[in-house]
C-alpha cells in the first residue's frame, strides 16, 4: 500500500451520509473486546474530507486507537479549517508504513499543510497498536497481552 496524497477544499466534503464498509482491508483479523472491536478499517483520507468509503486503495486495518482518537484528531482539524472558508485549501498525505512483506502497518505519517497560511501544519506518525494487546504485524492476528 501507498501513501494516500490530495489537495482537499471544501467542494470535495461529503453531501449525503455514509454508507457501512464491506472491504477488508490486508491483516483483517477482527474481534470484539472489552471496548469495542480492536480493528477499525480506517481510512487513509477520511471520509469527512472526500467521501471516499468503499475504496480499497483507500482503506486499511488500524487499530481503535490508531483511527480514534489518533487519525481523526488531525482529520478533524483539516475538516475545521475547510468548512471554515470554500476558499481554504490542505495539502495532505497519509502513508501507512509496512515493514517488509507485513500485512498490518505498523503506523501511519500523516501530514498536512494549508495553502496559503499556516493554519494547518502538521507531520505526525500515529502506531497502529492498542492498550492491552499484542499485534502480529505479519498476519495481522492479536492476543491479549499478559
Amino acid at each position: 500500500m501507498t501513501a494516500a496524497n490530495a489537495v482537499l477544499n471544501q467542494r470535495l466534503m461529503p453531501t449525503s451520509e455514509r454508507e457501512g464498509l464491506t472491504i477488508e482491508p490486508t491483516g483483517w483479523h477482527n474481534k470484539r473486546t472489552s471496548h469495542g472491536y480492536l480493528y477499525n478499517r480506517c481510512h487513509l483520507i477520511g471520509y469527512q474530507l472526500t467521501g471516499q468509503n468503499n475504496n480499497y486503495r483507500n482503506l486499511m486495518t488500524g487499530t481503535r486507537s490508531l483511527n480514534d482518537p489518533g487519525m481523526t484528531k488531525y482529520e478533524n482539524k483539516v475538516a475545521a479549517y475547510l468548512k471554515s472558508s470554500n476558499s481554504h485549501y490542505v495539502r495532505y498525505k497519509v502513508k501507512p508504513i509496512f515493514k517488509g512483506d507485513d500485512l498490518l502497518a505498523n503506523g501511519v505519517q500523516m501530514e498536512g499543510q494549508s495553502i496559503g497560511s499556516h493554519a494547518v501544519h502538521f507531520n505526525v506518525y500515529i502506531f497502529n497498536i492498542e492498550s492491552g494487546y499484542h499485534l502480529n504485524y505479519r498476519t495481522g492476528t492479536s492476543r491479549t497481552a499478559g
